[in-house]
């Protein structure tokens, strides 16, 4: 079990450790690591949801057809509280989107530069649940 945790720590460190330059591509291993550490205790290894936590899976990209459903994703609290800095922060959503939500992008799908993040973390959620509905709602309306 040692020797699995020794493991992690080095994967981690080495993934952490990686420069990421702006407009570079994602580094697929460290935003994996940031989503397991960040994002994977509520919303599970595959972006299924546990509980009342919402499914990403298949879903989430959706987001980014609707008029605030870009910012919502920045700015609801696991992104915009996340121990991240704003960079890193834009490499786990892109890699995310990409993962876990591919099929559902928009066409014209720009990925999340640091200043982008920045921007919206700035602009805190009053009401993450309502705003959240509102955004679904407009997803179903959205062509399928």
């Amino acid at each position: 079990m040692r020797a699995n945790g020794v493991a992690l720590g080095w994967l981690l460190v080495m993934g952490l450790a990686q420069p990421l330059c702006a407009g570079a591509e994602v580094d697929d291993r460290r935003a994996r690591i940031d989503y397991m550490l960040n994002c994977q205790g509520c919303h599970l290894p595959n972006g299924e949801g546990a509980g009342d936590v919402p499914r990403m899976t298949d879903f989430v990209g959706n987001f980014l057809k609707v008029a605030g459903g870009r910012e919502f994703l920045v700015q609801v609290p696991g992104s915009a509280n996340a121990p991240l800095e704003d960079q890193r922060l834009a490499e786990l959503l892109n890699w995310m989107l990409d993962e876990i939500s591919r099929n559902q992008l928009p066409a014209d799908f720009r990925p999340y530069t640091a200043e982008e993040v920045a921007k919206y973390r700035t602009l805190p959620l009053r009401d993450v649940l309502k705003t959240r509905a509102q955004l679904v709602q407009k997803i179903a309306l959205l062509p399928r």
